[in-house]
């Protein structure tokens, strides 16, 4: 398990609207942090993705704007 969280989100450098675990990613089983404010999805996982699938805990629809981007952050 990765012992650091980001704390900030790596797009647009706030704290205020991380929400934790509301999506599911499903190849790596790895944590989730959506930043409702710019809409970034961080995944913390030790796994190298080239794909995600995601699903919703609450069966809401999930809707990425394209093009959406697969970068490596560390910490």
């Amino acid at each position: 398990m990765i012992a650091k969280e980001p704390r900030l989100c790596p797009t647009c450098q706030k704290e205020d609207r991380l929400e934790k675990d509301i999506i599911r990613e499903e190849r790596s089983s790895g944590k989730t942090i959506l930043c409702s404010r710019c809409e970034a999805l961080i995944i913390v996982t030790n796994h190298n993705l080239k794909q995600v699938e995601l699903s919703s805990i609450k069966d809401d629809t999930i809707m990425l704007k394209e093009p959406y981007l697969i970068r490596r952050v560390t910490y």
